[in-house]
């Protein structure tokens, strides 16, 4: 069994890197998406608690001192 990977090359016959760079930026795309989705979900969780955390201490801490 062997492990060819089939390069993309240009007519000339070099490596054809504009390929590979677009295909470089989809793939982090796919991953900063993927990320920036899993990071909101976690947030929209804890976002009303710590909303009500800052409005009891804007409201009760002046009455402390």
């Amino acid at each position: 069994m062997t492990n060819e990977t089939q390069i993309k090359t240009r007519a000339d016959g070099s490596i054809d890197t504009a390929h590979y760079m677009a295909r470089g930026r989809h793939m982090r795309s796919q991953q900063a998406h993927g990320m920036a989705t899993r990071g909101s979900r976690g947030l929209a969780r804890t976002l009303p608690a710590v909303a009500v955390c800052v409005l009891a201490a804007i409201l009760f801490a002046p009455a402390l001192f």
